[in-house]
């Protein structure tokens, strides 16, 4: 049992290390960026994340037409989906590749915090220094220096108690 265990873990570790190199190559992800939940990380489409960014996992998908931007410095939490695509709601089902989608670019700025369980909908502007706290539903901007959560997601207060909602 014992061997096929250590054979499970080198493939595993394998797999890893190859997925590693497969996103690196086919996304802009700069080297200093971190994606260290890599068997739970699915990514797909025009996806750019920045330096010091690390990604713990979930799916970030984009459509031909549209593309995520994750800036600097960004903290992401376990299952967060980021998706600049969705269904056409006058035309939502039949064949994928005769079903007309929405597609929008996604920007997430310097140093934002998103808790985990995060959903992020298309075309949505995450201004910078800001948290996005945990199983929110992002479906409108966010200014810089907000924190928001909430389903849908909503201004809790801005940082720095600069100012109260």
């Amino acid at each position: 049992m014992r061997f096929f265990a250590k054979l499970y873990q080198f493939l595993q570790s394998q797999y890893l290390k190859d997925k590693h190199r497969e996103y690196m190559r086919r996304f802009k992800i700069d080297p200093t960026a971190r994606l260290p939940y890599l068997e739970n990380t699915w990514f797909h489409g025009n996806i750019t994340i920045g330096k010091h960014t690390y990604f713990n996992g979930g799916r970030i998908v984009t459509g031909p037409n549209s593309k995520v931007v994750i800036g600097e410095w960004c903290a992401i939490g376990h299952n967060v989906n980021i998706i600049a695509w969705t269904h056409d709601p006058e035309h939502p089902t039949g064949p994928m590749d005769k079903r007309p989608t929405i597609e929008k670019d996604i920007i997430i700025g310097n140093r934002v915090w998103i808790g985990s369980n995060v959903f992020i909908r298309e075309s949505v502007t995450i201004g910078d220094n800001s948290i996005i706290g945990a199983n929110s539903l992002i479906i409108h901007d966010v200014e810089p220096n907000s924190i928001v959560g909430g389903v849908p997601a909503h201004l809790i207060r801005y940082k720095n108690g600069s100012q109260q909602v």
